[in-house]
């Protein structure tokens, strides 16, 4: 899904596109801090890559445009369950929806974040320490 940071945030604009995926980083930054702020947030969009290099879903396959997203928290394991370091991260994002059409190159399956299933996941997470 398109979390390009566009910084439209006026419903009533013109650039429809724009607000859109302004929205979809909203709605991701929401839904991460439904347990803790998150900060210093990046988005970096990384055109034609090869899917196989990522640990998306099986469905997944080729040449597409991935977005990453980078960001910190204040607290130490605010997202950890046993020995899961990303275990609520993944959790509250989980069919989440987003608008979709936007600049991805993948139709998905539904337009929900997907933090879940083998075949479908289209969002992911990995602690950096």
């Amino acid at each position: 899904m398109d979390i390009t940071k566009s910084d439209i945030t006026n419903y009533r604009s013109k650039n429809t596109h724009g607000y859109n995926q302004q929205q979809n980083l909203n709605t991701l930054i929401q839904s991460i801090g439904m347990r803790s702020q998150p900060l210093d947030i990046t988005v970096e969009v990384l055109e034609t890559q090869d899917i196989a290099k990522y640990s998306f879903g099986s469905v997944y396959s080729g040449l597409h445009t991935v977005w990453k997203f980078d960001f910190v928290v204040e607290h130490n394991n605010v997202f950890t369950k046993d020995d899961d370091d990303i275990h609520f991260l993944k959790s509250d994002c989980d069919r989440i929806a987003f608008t979709p059409y936007l600049d991805e190159t993948v139709n998905f399956l539904n337009n929900v974040f997907d933090t879940n299933t083998s075949e479908y996941l289209n969002i992911y997470f990995i602690k950096i320490v």
